[in-house]
């Protein structure tokens, strides 16, 4: 009786190997394929609505937005928020909206005694509200977002550090991410309040630049998704807006009126994972602010790009 060989255990091995890294190597292709579609889908479609059915869209997301945000006072909790509600506020005389704000001026949040970083909170919401000087002893304990916020609030009542300014308006020194989103809406507070500059558009404009390069590929529609396209609005460049990524927004806005903090689960954090609500309140702030801007700022972007 012949006996068959056995194959040597180094070529099992190799042979189970082999298979393993095709494996892995099938599975890498599937991953890149899958985020071309992904990335495919965030930034084209092939349905476009008419200028009448995308201004509809958006006159209902603001009006549903609206009562949704003046039914939630905790929002007043955050400053930056009031910024961005304030600037609904003058652009559209929403009576709801000044009331909300004039409910804010009133509340324990702003115009604290001791504290004259509140009275900054106050002016971004109401920009006739005065604003003290803050002592040089008190910027560092501010921490750099809120005394880059200041500071582009009025440069001269604001002593941010030498190194702090240069960050501030470095145009290539934060390429992704939060850090250059939080630089940006630094930057349009600046120019909010400071007006318009050559010198202000060849900071602003790199740095919008690369908030628009995230939004090219994070097809995530999470709170920094809104975040983007809301402050490179307020930067002036709405050239940089993809119309898809308006129709997202549009599309994933909820019920009530609100929009999710995470997508899917997915949040901000390339591996922040969250199941639930979240902030709601943050990011429907900021994709309202986003919509009131095209309406009430950038006809002309949506006359180019809905016919």
């Amino acid at each position: 009786m012949t006996i068959p060989e056995r194959a040597p255990t180094g070529a099992k091995k190799k042979s189970f190997l082999g298979r393993l890294f095709s494996l892995a190597l099938i599975a890498f292709i599937l991953v890149i394929v899958l985020f071309g579609i992904l990335v495919l889908y965030n930034n084209y479609s092939f349905h476009h609505p008419t200028q009448a059915e995308f201004n509809a869209q958006v006159d209902h997301a603001i009006e549903t937005a609206t009562n949704w945000i003046v039914q939630h006072p905790d929002i007043q909790g955050n400053p930056p928020l009031m910024f961005m509600i304030g600037d609904m506020a003058d652009m559209s005389n929403d009576p709801r909206l000044r009331s909300y704000v004039q409910t804010y001026l009133s509340s324990p949040h702003v115009r604290i005694p001791g504290r004259p970083q509140t009275w900054y909170y106050a002016h971004w919401a109401d920009p006739s509200v005065p604003l003290p000087m803050i002592p040089a002893d008190m910027v560092p304990r501010l921490g750099w977002q809120d005394s880059w916020f200041m500071y582009a609030t009025s440069p001269d009542r604001v002593p941010l550090s030498a190194e702090e300014r240069a960050n501030m308006f470095n145009p290539t020194k934060y390429n992704w991410g939060t850090r250059v989103h939080l630089q940006l809406i630094a930057l349009d507070i600046y120019r909010h309040f400071n007006g318009p500059s050559p010198e202000l558009n060849a900071v602003i404009n790199p740095v919008a630049e690369a908030t628009a390069r995230d939004g090219f590929y994070d097809f995530r529609v999470s709170d920094s998704y809104e975040q983007r396209i809301a402050f490179i609005l307020a930067a002036g460049r709405p050239d940089l807006i993809r119309s898809r990524w308006v129709d997202r927004i549009l599309e994933n806005q909820q019920s009530d009126g609100a929009w999710n903090y995470c997508w899917y689960g997915w949040c901000r954090g390339v591996f922040e994972f969250r199941f639930g609500e979240g902030d709601q309140g943050h990011s429907t702030v900021q994709s309202a602010w986003a919509l009131y801007q095209l309406k009430y700022k950038h006809q002309d972007w949506i006359k180019e790009h809905y016919q």
